[in-house]
């Protein structure tokens, strides 16, 4: 089966403002950008400038990116903001049928995000660790490490943070000497004092 073109990159479905000029940012001259371009030479300069306004919001998700964008498809791919999107979605599908754990899920890794940053632990490791604390709990078979991990990788997390993460959800609330797995209690018990004070009182 063939594949149609992308409606994003057929010229038949741009409006004018898909071509439009920019300030080189090294000599001041214009260059012409389309909006499918990734990077142009300057004419005036001769160096290499990236479009300010690319959008490499397909290129997060779409299976065909490398053969629009090549190696920059793999650059925005690995974006943290998209693998943590990625992370997301598979931590909905890994707890779809378990609402209560995954509003628990996302609540944690919001509020994770802001206190990794803030302690200067890698926001990843414990977005992740959140997303996906409760999914071994939720399996009814049992296969919840090696789902977790395989979901993980699929959202583009490199090895040695799925490795920290599965130690961090192996420990539990057992204490660890890890500042990471300390942001995911704080962002834990912040997330379920939240999601109670929620609850219709009884």
């Amino acid at each position: 089966m063939s594949v149609g073109r992308c409606p994003g990159q057929d010229r038949r479905y741009w409006k004018p403002g898909d071509i439009f000029e920019e300030p080189c940012p090294h000599c001041g001259g214009m260059i012409e950008f389309w909006k499918d371009d990734v990077t142009l030479r300057c004419p005036h300069c001769r160096r290499v400038v990236t479009n300010p306004r690319f959008d490499p919001g397909c290129a997060a998700w779409c299976s065909y990116a490398s053969k629009c964008l090549g190696e920059m498809a793999a650059v925005y791919q690995h974006q943290p903001r998209v693998i943590r999107d990625k992370l997301e979605v598979e931590a909905r599908k890994n707890l779809s049928h378990h609402r209560e754990l995954l509003s628990l899920a996302l609540k944690a890794a919001s509020f994770a995000e802001k206190i990794a940053r803030d302690e200067g632990v890698q926001p990843l490791v414990a977005i992740a660790a959140c997303l996906f604390y409760d999914v071994e709990k939720a399996g009814e078979n049992g296969t919840g490490s090696s789902t977790t991990r395989e979901s993980m990788a699929r959202a583009g997390l490199e090895p040695g943070i799925i490795e920290q993460v599965t130690k961090i959800i192996a420990a539990g609330d057992r204490d660890l000497d890890d500042p990471a797995w300390q942001v995911v209690q704080k962002a834990r018990y912040l997330a379920n004092k939240a999601l109670a004070g929620r609850q219709p009182q009884k």
